[in-house]
């Protein structure tokens, strides 16, 4: 067992932990914040071995050629030179990188070709960094280039191919049906079909990617320091690149990451490449951190681009009678392991509303850009914006208020847990009331005298130009991510139908923990973490499941080494994960103890109990305190046998549940909560610049259980400002060369103060029915559900012009060419 040296034991909580009070559902102040805001965090920046070594990347400026030749002998005659690496030393020793489809064949630096501006072509290690990158510029690389392939729809022509050896630039697409769609289309009274873009953008963490590799030449094993996401899931990305069993390629990341949101599970190239490097020369630890072009420009971690085709059929009472969404998905110049973010938006396919007949069907497409990752909500943001984009279209259409329209389509609370048509499973909920609550609390607050939407207000504000509008729209964010669907698109399909209930293999999730001579509890986490608060919220239910202050425990991290396979910190799993497996952990603990003070007492185990972090005889009240217990269990057992240490697997919520059957043996993805949150952001638009301005973000969000609502909070506060600079500011453009055009935050802009406006949160509880603790996901909320809503506010600030929100993001030019564009028509 191994782990962080972090301090990570909180002051006592003044407010709980007496009689009848829990620290669970309190909002215990983050153990990592008095760290992270103190300095004293330590980051892969901050790891520095005796005698390391730095690396730097040669990465190519066109966006698609082919490699003539490599000159790296200048670079290798520099003084200071300590190691070069091309494709070619990779190939006589190592192995290609996994990727997220077959047939593809991705190394660590380009082979032959290049397929994006900033894909690296050659690493240089020197004595500093500084140098290294001095040193690059002495290789010289000669290219053909090639025509590039940058609109995801040309590329679906397959006039030029990217990867020659897979002959199309449409490697993979799936259609599923679900219910009787065309009949649902051919008889409703009407059918809506419109058009959305969703642009590229991604989570740009404040710490970018980052790793220390040092090779044991003795023991022919690696230990990689780095910030990676997942690290138990995707060594594999590591250790086979390496051509290595996954126990000589041990992955330790830090306690504290300077946030991921799904993007740092894409980093292993920098892994395998820095720990190639650190055995070529002998075992000199190699570092290597991305600087911040790099990042934006060529990290692999963009996230996703789609193209949508949306149709909605309905009757002229508005109820809506099928779904049919279609899309292209850019997929940048490589398909990246382990899974691409299509399939998630089957989990949620009718959002809140009630559909049965549903078609779904993508299309993935390589284009010359960097690659697509992983991004907080996971390809689900881009489903929710185009069904409201479409449900708004409708409304309008049909002559409906768009509120009446939602909620007569709604699921309804009777229906709950309810299964949607592919197969996921919405556990609990009451969405006509949470949307009815929010409107009616808005429009007594706010379409009064003086309020944001006070009649007089808005006309006085739309002769000058400016259009203010809400929309209410109520979203599901799945929660808990199961893991055996996701690699449905290297499966073979056509066996799925027949394929058994035993044969899913999903992750538990895992805890340890152990007390120590003083009685102090120190537990171990398996997953990573990039700042959700992992160790706070152990702690909290972790004291009150052993019924001690949370200033006697301590949280730490295992390596990969140590700890088993998890699936770990995403897709909105570890409060649900972490807190069943804590309960569990606790209640083991609390027996195994028990155990021990019935023997030490030669006492049956009925006639023991355990109150207050300490076993008692029934009959004496006699106590034996953590710490004699620990003394007991030293002097009588051996190492292996310690009935002071426990560990417990927390199973995924849906694997115990027969209704999620059909949905596992069908590869379909299983998110076993929906959280949901109703948004009503007030927006107001200038229809001379086009500039949107988001006047007050009102929101009701239910996560189910809340373990901690500080953190709570702060999850959907920062969901939410991602949501806004989606909406309207950040975008990853490519010129028709394949030139990226956002490589600084001059260019990627993200949101700030100026842009997020004051949040009103309201909170509901519906527990979950699935979940050991209530608790439902809720990592993603915000990001997920913010861009539509503020999308669909935009829609109704418009209406009168007739201008709908038809790309994310809406920037100010494209807002103010849509209002050009409906003055024009409308003069006419």
């Amino acid at each position: 067992m191994s782990g962080t040296g972090t301090d990570a034991r909180p002051e006592s909580h003044p407010d709980a932990g007496d009689e009848g009070e829990t620290f669970t559902g309190t909002g215990l102040e983050r153990i990592e914040d008095r760290r992270i805001l103190t300095g004293e965090a330590q980051y892969i920046h901050d790891i520095t071995p005796e005698d390391c070594l730095h690396m730097a990347l040669l990465r190519t400026t066109h966006a698609h050629a082919r490699i003539e030749s490599i000159d790296t002998s200048a670079a290798e005659n520099h003084p200071d030179c300590e190691l070069v690496l091309t494709s070619e030393d990779l190939q006589a020793e190592y192995h290609p990188m996994p990727c997220g489809l077959k047939g593809f064949e991705e190394w660590s630096l380009a082979v032959d070709t290049v397929r994006f501006v900033g894909e690296p072509v050659a690493a240089v290690v020197a004595t500093d960094r500084y140098v290294a990158e001095d040193i690059i510029d002495e290789i010289d690389v000669a290219y053909e280039t090639l025509d590039p392939v940058v609109d995801p729809l040309d590329a679906l022509e397959d006039e030029t191919i990217i990867h020659d050896d897979i002959g199309t630039n449409v490697p993979d697409g799936e259609e599923f049906v679900f219910g009787a769609v065309d009949e649902a289309f051919s008889e409703a009274d009407t059918v809506i079909e419109r058009e959305y873009s969703w642009g590229r953008i991604s989570g740009v963490p404040l710490e970018t990617a980052g790793v220390v590799a040092e090779y044991d030449p003795d023991a022919d094993s690696f230990h990689i320091d780095c910030n990676i996401q997942l690290h138990t899931l995707v060594d594999d990305t590591v250790y086979e690149t390496l051509g290595y069993p996954p126990e000589r390629v041990v992955l330790d990341v830090p306690a504290d990451v300077g946030g991921s949101f799904g993007t740092k599970i894409a980093i292993h190239r920098y892994c395998s490449l820095a720990a190639m490097a650190s055995q070529q020369l002998d075992g000199r630890p190699v570092k290597f951190v991305e600087d911040r072009v790099e990042n934006l420009q060529g990290g692999d971690m963009h996230s996703t681009q789609r193209e949508y085709s949306v149709r909605l059929a309905c009757d002229d009472d508005g109820t809506i009678r099928g779904l049919d969404v279609q899309f292209v998905d850019d997929f940048g110049a490589w398909p990246r392991y382990p899974v691409n973010q299509t399939l998630k938006p089957l989990s949620v396919l009718t959002d809140s509303y009630d559909i049965q007949d549903v078609r779904y069907r993508y299309d993935l497409v390589m284009t010359n850009k960097t690659s697509q990752t992983a991004y907080r909500g996971f390809g689900v943001p881009p489903h929710l914006y185009a069904i409201e984009m479409i449900v708004d279209e409708a409304a309008r259409e049909l002559g409906i208020d768009p509120v009446s329209f939602r909620q007569q389509n709604l699921i309804e609370p009777d229906a709950m847990p309810y299964e949607i048509p592919s197969h996921n499973i919405y556990d609990s909920g009451d969405y006509p009331a949470a949307l009815n609550h929010l409107r009616d609390h808005v429009e007594a607050t706010e379409r009064v005298d003086g309020g944001l939407l006070d009649p007089e207000t808005i006309e006085a504000q739309r002769a000058d130009g400016r259009y203010r509008g809400v929309s209410y729209t109520l979203h599901i964010e799945p929660g808990v991510s199961g893991s055996d669907w996701t690699d449905r698109q290297r499966s073979d399909r056509e066996a799925l139908a027949t394929r058994d209930r035993d044969a899913v293999n999903e992750l538990p999730e895992h805890l340890r923990a152990e007390i120590t001579e003083d009685g102090t509890v120190r537990a171990f986490l398996a997953a990573d973490s990039s700042g959700q608060g992992h160790q706070t919220l152990v702690t909290q239910l972790l004291a009150d499941e052993l019924e001690i202050l949370p200033s006697d425990i301590e949280v730490e991290y295992l390596d990969s080494g140590a700890a088993p396979t998890v699936y770990g910190s995403a897709a909105s799993r570890m409060a649900v994960m972490l807190s069943g497996a804590t309960q569990g952990l606790g209640e083991r603990m609390q027996s195994n103890l028990c155990q021990l003070a019935a023997e030490e007492w030669d006492l049956d185990l009925d006639t023991v109990s355990y109150r207050d972090g300490a076993v008692e005889r029934i009959d004496t009240n006699e106590r034996l305190a953590l710490s004699d217990l620990v003394a007991i269990d030293v002097a009588n057992r051996s190492e292996g046998e310690r009935l002071t240490r426990a560990r417990y697997d927390y199973d995924h919520p849906a694997t115990t549940r027969e209704a999620f059957d059909t949905a596992l043996t069908a590869k379909y993805p299983v998110y076993p909560t929906a959280a949901f949150a109703v948004n009503a952001p007030i927006v107001e638009v200038d229809t001379k610049t086009g500039e949107v301005d988001i006047l007050k973000f009102y929101t009701l969000r239910d996560c189910g259980t809340q373990l901690n609502p500080v953190i709570v909070e702060g999850q959907a506060h920062g969901g939410i400002a991602q949501g806004i600079g989606a909406a309207l500011m950040e975008e990853f453009g490519y010129d028709e060369s394949g030139q990226p055009q956002a490589v600084t935050f001059f260019d990627y802009l993200l949101p700030s103060i100026k842009n997020v406006p004051n949040i009103e949160m309201q909170h509901s509880e519906t527990p979950s029915p699935f979940t050991a603790t209530g608790a439902k996901g809720t990592g993603e909320g915000g990001m997920i559900d913010a861009p539509a809503s503020i999308a669909s506010s935009i829609n109704q600030a418009l209406e009168p012009l007739d201008v709908v929100a038809d790309r994310i993001p809406m920037t100010p030019n494209r807002l103010r060419r849509r209002i050009r564009e409906a003055e024009a028509t409308n003069d006419q």
